[in-house]
């Protein structure tokens, strides 16, 4: 039997083996629906970057962030490895 008949067969027949009662529905929303309304912001950054400048202010508390030198040579192959 498919799926959504036998989903759809049994609640015709009352058998609730299959659906979540409604307090507990209503329970899980309560916990995901915070999560759902903060989302974190996307910023554009170049290729082969140390990524944006706000990611900077994540740890602006202990102290500025230093980008690691990168050679040229491999500042090359990373970019054309990456596309």
């Amino acid at each position: 039997m498919p799926p959504y008949e036998r989903l759809l067969g049994d609640a015709m027949r009352g058998s609730s083996e299959l659906f979540a009662r409604e307090d507990l529905v209503e329970a899980q929303w309560r916990a995901v629906e915070p999560i759902l309304g903060n989302v974190t912001p996307l910023f554009d950054y170049e290729p082969a970057s140390w990524g944006p400048d706000q990611a900077r202010a994540l740890i602006a508390n202990d102290g500025p962030w230093i980008d690691p030198q990168v050679e040229e040579k491999n500042r090359t192959s990373m970019v054309s490895n990456n596309g």
